[in-house]
């Protein structure tokens, strides 16, 4: 989705409130008996559950999304971290040279979680991606000198750099299928409207009509906020990665121990 999640609460809100005052406006029209009320009420109810239901069950898939997403962030640090060690086993030349592409590497995935802009983060992830190959070429370029199963280590870690990546790209994707949002939003439009139709003495209690559109928006909002985080206030954050990073440039930092 290409909208953010207070565009999603403003569009939500006109929507569901032109569709109460549409009811009113039908209420009027149709001067509706009074036999058939209790029926009415009943329906609308029962309308009111579904829409409630289809809300808890959006707004879990949406955390699921969410959490996969921070367990590719860990899962991220994890990995850079275990080839950053890695490299020690590689020639000193070799060595410094994987680091040197690791902390860069680092640096990017960092830059990925702080841009929020779809075209920033393009940029980056074509700039990862030249990241990624250069990596790439030089753990293999090692590993075709010398192939031990000691080098076979540092390329393991190497890879696993690349697919955690992939992995957590993928879970970037995992989203409230559009479907699922036109369907909430017609079932809470039909709700405002019978609320609307269903509504007495209007011209004391108009502002009631209010409250249901509001509470509605904010549900959309926060699933939105959640499904997409970084355009609205809930955001994924690189806890790990960032403490990895202010490991490594700590380590870098500290004097070497001279030999003994």
């Amino acid at each position: 989705m290409t909208l953010n999640s207070i565009g999603i609460f403003l569009i939500s809100f006109l929507f569901l409130g032109l569709g109460a005052q549409l009811g009113v406006w039908l209420c009027r029209k149709a001067k509706r008996p009074f036999e058939g009320v209790e029926d009415f009420r009943m329906i609308l109810g029962a309308t009111l559950s579904l829409l409630g239901l289809l809300i808890g069950f959006t707004l879990s898939m949406s955390i699921n999304g969410f959490n996969n997403r921070q367990m590719g962030e860990e899962e991220e640090a994890a990995a850079i971290n275990a080839a950053y060690i890695r490299a020690d086993l590689l020639p000193a030349e070799d060595s410094a040279k994987i680091r040197s592409l690791l902390v860069g590497y680092l640096e990017k995935r960092l830059q990925f979680y702080s841009k929020h802009n779809s075209r920033e983060q393009e940029d980056i992830r074509s700039q990862t991606l030249g990241l990624q190959n250069q990596l790439w070429a030089a753990i293999s370029a090692v590993a075709n000198a010398r192939q031990t199963p000691v080098i076979a280590l540092a390329v393991t870690g190497i890879n696993d750099v690349l697919n955690t990546q992939k992995k957590s790209q993928a879970t970037w994707r995992q989203q409230v299928p559009l479907a699922a949002w036109l369907l909430l939003g017609v079932v809470a439009v039909c709700c405002n409207m019978m609320v609307g139709y269903n509504a007495q003495g209007l011209r004391r209690r108009a502002g009631l009509l209010l409250i249901l559109p509001v509470v509605i928006s904010m549900s959309f909002m926060m699933i939105a906020d959640i499904d997409v985080p970084g355009r609205g206030i809930i955001r994924v954050k690189p806890v790990n990665l960032e403490y990895l990073y202010s490991t490594i440039k700590q380590q870098e930092m500290a004097p070497a121990k001279p030999p003994q």
